[in-house]
């Protein structure tokens, strides 16, 4: 099909097409005045909240539960994330994308979506239990009962996407990070209740993923009624075939986003122990959480690129700019403190994930550089080439796993994990230059007004609590 008549595709439909569709009944808070560097301070500031709570987390796994618990805690979560990811279609995205550019009400947006993340969780329970009880070598890595419990996951992940993504795409950044933080104690309260005091295991860990899930949940819905204006109203049969069409677009995508973080997991689940499932679960979370935490510009950049592609391209090379020095510093003073750090709050037994720390630390600084990329092509309507990004990446990713394995047993997936992040980011690099025809020298090429931007992004970081 003519991506200019494909109407899935918003910003080709014909005019004709594009006005069908209503315009959303909720407007962007803050309008065009926010400031930049204030939204991206409350993202950074809330990631720091959360990446803390969250290694407080992973060290209370890891002592609780050693290695091999933790190989298979690390199984059933990469399950049911999968599953939570694969089967409702991105629709999270689709629905936050056309609320965003003003297409489609939010209301419309996030009823719509929320039915399809429903009724794809009951086909993905449908087709992981027989997989379950099957015999394959993951599915003896962990009890069928922690790979059932799991499941919950399914739903909980997809619908708390989709209100994740409209307060992002809302702007409504303040709330959200409250909901985040709340989302995070609650894991590491329901640890310490679940695993720690009543020595329920697994288990008791999967539980307090779950809680946390839910109340994250609970706070978005509630903001968005209350402060959005949300109501039950569904969408028209057009609408919903928008909103799932972008979701499809961009599904590739979003499945690569979500494996290819989990792959060694995945790869070590059919090859290895549950102690080496374990130290590399560990070793990766804690790296890849640190990517995340640097590139907190991404969902900040995304209403602004989705209102005017065009204009934000100076926002977006002056942010990878940052993001890239930025995350390079912060990943050097890292290494240069991780064992000790890893004797502390991992514990002795989790030592030999140090080398891996080292191994992944520079697919790292391009993991945060992709996902600043990954905004402008995601907000400017062109979610295929994310979804060939990240699967070329993948493709990487387990290719190299698979054929380093015999040799360099746990530490091939980390260097795999390397390998893949490195070609996703030079891919989406060069679409993007070829996409809109600017130099390279235009985006990477340090300009003076980048150390005026990381000083007001300083300032805001410091001020933050003092202003609404």
């Amino acid at each position: 099909m003519n991506a200019k008549t494909d109407p899935t595709n918003p910003e080709a439909a014909p005019p004709e097409e594009r006005g069908s569709i209503a315009p959303s009944d909720t407007p962007l808070p803050g309008g065009g005045t926010g400031s930049a560097a204030r939204e991206v301070a409350q993202v950074f500031g809330t990631r720091i909240g959360v990446y803390g709570i969250g290694i407080l987390g992973q060290s209370l796994l890891a002592y609780l539960l050693l290695p091999a618990g933790r190989g298979e805690y690390a199984v059933c979560v990469a399950f049911g994330s999968l599953l939570g990811v694969l089967f409702p279609i991105s629709v999270a995205n689709g629905a936050q994308y056309y609320t965003v550019s003003g297409r489609i009400g939010l209301s419309r947006c996030l009823c719509g979506a929320v039915g399809v993340c429903l009724a794809g969780s009951v086909v993905a329970a449908i087709v992981a239990l027989p997989l379950i009880h099957g015999g394959v070598a993951l599915f003896r890595k962990a009890d069928p009962a922690s790979f059932q419990l799991a499941l919950w996951l399914v739903p909980l992940i997809a619908v708390s996407s989709v209100a994740e993504l409209q307060l992002a795409g809302l702007r409504r950044f303040a709330p959200l990070a409250v909901f985040l933080l709340l989302q995070s104690v609650t894991i590491v309260s329901g640890i310490l209740v679940l695993v720690w005091t009543l020595d329920a295991g697994v288990n008791g860990a999967l539980l307090a993923l779950i809680a946390g899930y839910v109340v994250k949940l609970v706070c978005c819905i509630r903001d968005l009624r209350n402060k959005c204006g949300l109501r039950l109203e569904l969408p028209s049969a057009m609408e919903l075939r928008y909103i799932v069409g972008y979701g499809l677009r961009y599904h590739i995508a979003q499945v690569g986003n979500d494996v290819e973080p989990r792959v060694g997991v995945f790869v070590l689940g059919m090859l290895a122990g549950r102690a080496d499932i374990g130290l590399f679960a560990a070793a990766s979370t804690i790296m890849l959480r640190l990517g995340y935490l640097m590139s907190a510009v991404a969902p900040v950049l995304f209403p602004r690129v989705a209102k005017n592609p065009a204009k934000s391209m100076e926002t977006i090379g002056r942010s990878l700019r940052l993001v890239c020095l930025t995350t390079a510093g912060t990943v050097a003073a890292f290494l240069a403190i991780c064992e000790p750090v890893v004797r502390i709050l991992l514990s002795e037994a989790f030592v030999p994930v140090v080398p891996l720390l080292w191994i992944m630390a520079p697919g790292i600084v391009a993991y945060a550089a992709s996902n600043v990329l990954m905004s402008w092509f995601t907000g400017s309507g062109r979610p295929g080439i994310g979804s060939s990004a990240l699967w070329l990446s993948l493709t990487v990713n387990i290719t190299a796993s698979l054929a380093l394995y015999p040799t360099l047993g746990i530490r091939s997936v980390a260097w795999a994990i390397t390998a893949g992040l490195f070609a996703r980011g030079l891919f989406l690099a060069v679409m993007l230059h070829r996409t809109t025809g600017w130099s390279w020298r235009s985006l990477w090429l340090p300009r003076r007004n980048d150390a005026s931007f990381l000083w007001s992004l300083a300032c805001a970081m410091l001020t933050i609590g003092t202003r609404k």
